[in-house]
């Protein structure tokens, strides 16, 4: 006898990146990029919002992600309290933060950006915890040795056969002796 499955209905919050930008002229005598790069950041902050731009969405380069989710049976549950689905949909996206890793696709490079609600000063729990999770991840792709794997191939190093499937690169003939 086939087991029928109960159907079961969900409201699922999705959200997609945007990004506002804004152009800051720095002028100084002898400064640096570095030294420019901190002005700016300082300057942003005080920036009036006409001179931000909202960037378009881009869904080449970026796709949506789920925020939070929520079954009709705890939409039931939560009436039963005196709250509607609403409410915890947004309760939930209240407390959804972001980090930030910057990628340069033209020249490989990145960055982690940090923001204001990561607070590193004194590490604890929960930023362990965040932290945890994103090396999860990365380590559930296979990214999280990537670079030094690369360095290796570029200092010689011979090609294993994931280097071939994950890279492209060619294996090398043995030297002759």
């Amino acid at each position: 006898m086939k087991h029928e499955r109960a159907r079961i209905s969900h409201l699922v919050r999705v959200a997609r990146l945007r990004i506002e930008t804004a152009v800051i002229e720095i002028d100084g005598d002898d400064l640096d990029d570095e030294e420019a790069e901190r002005q700016a950041l300082e300057d942003a902050e005080f920036l009036p919002d006409e001179l931000w731009a909202l960037q378009p969405f881009n869904g080449n380069d970026y796709q949506p992600h789920v925020q939070s989710i929520v079954s009709r049976e705890e939409i039931a549950e939560l009436a039963l309290q005196g709250r509607s689905s609403s409410e915890e949909l947004i309760e939930a996206g209240e407390s959804i933060r972001y980090q930030l890793l910057k990628g340069n696709c033209d020249t490989s490079e990145g960055e982690l950006v940090f923001q204001p609600w990561l607070v590193v000063d004194e590490p604890d729990l929960h930023s362990s915890d965040l932290c945890r999770d994103w090396i999860r991840e990365l380590k559930a792709l296979r990214l999280t040795h990537l670079s030094e794997r690369l360095d290796d191939l570029a200092a010689g190093s011979q090609p294993l056969p994931s280097d071939q499937i994950l890279f492209n690169v060619k294996r090398r003939p043995e030297p002759k002796s």
